[in-house]
């Protein structure tokens, strides 16, 4: 989430809160930080109250710093951002900073760093903040630059620079409100890195500075829903490494993991860990809101415009999107679900004037349908369109996609985070292979991995030969459940011992032992919702094997798009506002960039010898294929 978008939303927690009763109040509350939110502005505004640590009035502050510029030229860049175009308001500030001196070009540089970050130009605005004049930053402006360089590594996937940029700040000088921002981007950095315990000791420490009942519920939420993406067997290790409070939330987080609903026997252990922690900070009715948000969480009276294709190419995936949703509404005991209204996904349903009347939209799904919406300039209530646009940043369009490029970045993710530096990259001699290609290469020399060799296969023993003559630390393999085992073998007998790791593409999602024991040792990244063999809920896929028809086909995955899409619809506005938001969904753990775009962290998993997937971490570059 964006620097400016974050402090925007600190101002607003100075005004009483908002009931979640009424349709008027679902509305205010999507659009309560619209003028406020994103004006980057104040970035400049809270900035001054670092200087020296004194007791300053930031506005009055602000003025001063910014008084002999054209008053005409600012205004006319703040009512840019505020009225959505905060690209055309980075412009008007740079163009305010050619004739302005120090400090206050040094502040203009940084808002119109904020702005294209919220334009979703995050290279654009790593250039100038790389170029800012560092010799004549004041030592507040080189902590807000710090705190946005750090939003822009994480808007690209970069965890480890965005930590390393984060140690650079002086967080001991930090007012409150900014201290905050910068354990929420801590924590999300951490999260990124799969490193959920330092996550949720960043929140913890969070917890401790909020003071709002309704923000310490949010934070509190996120910090459980950090924890229980892990397994029981991570959790149990926790416990023995960690104390005091945060042991207390890892033993909640072993209570609550896997579980979507509330139980006569849950309760019994929750009221047991009560009396044994009587001094934890866990907040009253806290585990009654956790199963809530789980659920949807829904504000009371809702109605809600689902826009699904019912024809054509996309009829099928439409169908099982359906399915998806009315499964999670099924499932959703909060007392509060929505009024659900369908429609078929066609650009003249998909309008802005075909918006009125519901509270929000979930969809719709064809690329065209999407791109006609996002050009619409903003929106009347949020919209989670169910496809991704490059380039769209509309006004309350949110955008989810289950985009193959996602899992390469996922994989190569893993593969860094494991201290691999030394990648080949491994991919078919076809239009779907070169686009993989391109998302895997993309991401591992974001990273700052080294690429030494990327051999295309037509020929697979002459690719695996290619591999084999390298020096790579990892493989980076594209294939299908078609060709991933002659792959894994010509690997395997050409001397590769180092770890491989794919997309989902390798997983069909069927059980079949006997042929996946051809493949122990290679490694996967996919949906937990897949993956997750031990779970029976309601909206497990072996629950829902006995009514939904595709379940183990390999559109499988779309139903659990559809149960995130009906959970995650109702809370997209919050996440963008709220520092440090995860949601644990069925698609994998969510949250959104500076664009509105959906973010998704897989589960790795790895084939094992008695032919079970099971999730796994990569401890080192020595692969052995018979670990279970």
């Amino acid at each position: 989430m964006m620097l400016a978008q974050r402090l925007g939303r600190q101002l607003q927690q100075t005004s009483p809160p908002m009931r979640r009763s009424s349709r008027s109040s679902f509305h205010a509350k999507a659009k309560r930080g619209r003028p406020l939110v994103r004006r980057t502005a104040l970035v400049l505004i809270i900035g001054a109250s670092l200087i020296a640590g004194c007791a300053i009035d930031p506005v009055k502050d602000a003025e001063r710093l910014l008084d002999t510029l054209p008053p005409n030229a600012l205004a006319e860049a703040r009512r840019l951002e505020r009225n959505d175009q905060p690209g055309a308001a980075a412009d008007a500030y740079l163009a305010l900073a050619e004739t302005a001196s120090a400090p206050a070009r040094q502040q203009l540089e940084i808002e119109a760093a904020a702005a294209l970050l919220q334009a979703g130009d995050a290279r654009r605005a790593q250039r100038l903040l790389l170029t800012l004049d560092q010799s004549a930053l004041t030592a507040s402006q080189r902590q807000l630059a710090l705190l946005l360089q750090a939003d822009v590594a994480l808007s690209r996937g970069r965890a480890t620079e965005a930590i390393n940029t984060l140690d650079r700040v002086s967080q001991g000088t930090l007012p409150a409100r900014l201290k905050k921002q910068y354990l929420g981007s801590l924590a999300a950095a951490y999260r990124l890195s799969n490193q959920p315990i330092r996550a949720a000791e960043q929140l913890d420490q969070l917890d401790r500075l909020l003071d709002a009942a309704d923000a310490r519920m949010d934070n509190q939420i996120s910090l459980l829903f950090t924890l229980t993406s892990m397994n029981q067997a991570s959790l149990a290790q926790a416990t023995d490494s960690t104390t005091g409070r945060l042991r207390g939330w890892v033993e909640l987080a072993q209570l609550l993991a896997g579980k979507s609903t509330p139980s006569s026997a849950l309760d019994a252990s929750l009221r047991d860990w009560r009396q044994r922690t009587p001094r934890h900070p866990a907040l009253p009715r806290l585990e009654t809101t956790y199963f809530a948000r789980l659920a949807g969480s829904y504000a009371a009276n809702t109605e809600a415009l689902v826009l699904l294709p019912t024809e054509g190419h996309f009829s099928t995936a439409g169908n099982i999107l359906r399915e998806g949703i009315m499964a999670a509404y099924d499932a959703d005991r909060s007392g509060t679900r929505p009024v659900l209204r369908f429609r078929p996904d066609r650009v003249s349903a998909s309008s802005r004037e075909n918006l009125a009347g519901a509270d929000l939209v979930i969809g719709p799904v064809k690329k065209s349908s999407v791109t006609a919406i996002a050009d619409q300039g903003s929106l009347p209530v949020p919209t989670l369109a169910l496809n991704r646009v490059d380039g769209a940043t509309t006004w309350n369009l949110f955008q989810f996609s289950l985009a193959p490029e996602d899992e390469a970045a996922n994989a190569a993710n893993y593969a860094f985070a494991a201290g691999l530096k030394r990648a080949a990259l491994l991919y078919p001699q076809s239009p779907w292979g070169t686009r993989m290609a391109k998302a895997f290469r993309s991401q591992w020399q974001a990273l700052g991995g080294t690429l030494v060799a990327q051999p295309s296969y037509g020929s697979i023993s002459e690719a695996a030969e290619s591999v084999a003559r390298g020096d790579a630390q990892v493989v980076l393999l594209v294939a299908t459940t078609k060709d991933v085992t002659p792959l894994w073998e010509a690997l395997r007998f050409t001397g590769v011992e180092v770890p491989v790791i794919a997309t989902s593409h390798v997983y069909d999602g069927t059980f079949k032992p006997a042929q996946d024991q051809a493949l122990a040792g290679l490694y996967f990244v996919d949906i937990p919702w897949l993956l997750d063999q031990q779970r029976s809920d309601r909206l497990s896929r072996q629950a829902l094997r006995g009514t939904l028809s595709n379940v183990s086909s390999p559109l499988a995955r779309l139903y659990a798009m559809g149960i995130d899409a009906y959970r995650l619809a109702p809370r997209v506005s919050e996440m963008r506002q709220q520092p440090g938001t995860f949601f644990p969904g069925e698609t994998g753990g969510l949250s959104l960039d500076s664009r509105g775009q959906v973010r998704r962290q897989l589960t790795l998993a790895r084939f094992t010898t008695s032919g079970i997937i099971r999730p796994a971490g990569i401890s080192g570059p020595a692969h052995r294929a018979t670990d279970d």
